[in-house]
């Protein structure tokens, strides 16, 4: 559209370039690399416990991580909801989580969820680079807010700061990533966190006029 000065990008590749940024400067150090395979690393860290879960199995508890973070709860608040897995019991469970962090720790990595909480630490820690985030970005608008996660939407309030300068696009009925912790809450209730808002309802179904069904 030729607008100037718009960066255009999905949470993780602006929370991925906000940490390669500031990174160096905070620790002294490149930013950690991402893990390209988190099944694989579980997979390790079930072998020097020595189990041996079925990959399928690896995959389910690879999910249970990407929840647990994406709604911000600890290994330990997560083991709490009594959740299973089949073939590990909730023990089990915590010390291969345990264990897959540590690697992750030892090996300088991140997985991709990781790249979300990191920035957010980062923003809540360093003042001053929060600060540098609130003078370069301005204005945000957020397209499929439905199926923003607790922790994208922790984020957001992040790069936010105190200003108000946001507007958001969604459809509650059209959230397809709750298995992902997407919550449509954020949509449903932003008229009361933000009672200044101007809310625009767009109910004409344009894709099913005569014409197109025809």
């Amino acid at each position: 559209l030729g607008v100037e000065g718009v960066a255009a990008r999905t949470f993780h590749a602006a929370a991925l370039a906000q940490l390669n940024f500031f990174w160096p400067t905070l620790a002294g150090s490149p930013a950690p690399s991402i893990i390209d395979n988190k099944v694989r690393m579980l997979g390790q860290a079930a072998d020097a416990m020595r189990l041996r879960p079925s990959t399928a199995t690896l995959r389910d508890i690879a999910s249970e991580i990407e929840g647990r973070k994406v709604s911000m709860l600890s290994i330990e608040q997560h083991a709490a909801l009594g959740r299973t897995t089949s073939g590990v019991d909730s023990t089990q469970l915590v010390e291969l989580q345990q264990r897959y962090e540590a690697l992750k720790d030892e090996r300088h990595q991140l997985d991709f969820e990781d790249v979300l909480l990191a920035c957010a630490g980062m923003l809540e820690a360093e003042p001053r680079v929060a600060a540098s985030v609130h003078e370069q970005y301005r204005h945000f608008t957020v397209d499929e807010y439905q199926d923003v996660s607790p922790l994208q939407n922790r984020l957001l309030e992040l790069w936010l700061g105190d200003r108000r300068d946001i507007c958001v696009v969604g459809d509650a009925s059209q959230t397809i990533y709750s298995f992902a912790g997407a919550e449509q809450r954020f949509l449903l209730e932003f008229g009361r966190r933000y009672p200044d808002a101007t809310v625009v309802r767009l109910e004409t179904n344009y894709r099913s006029q005569a014409p197109i069904l025809e």
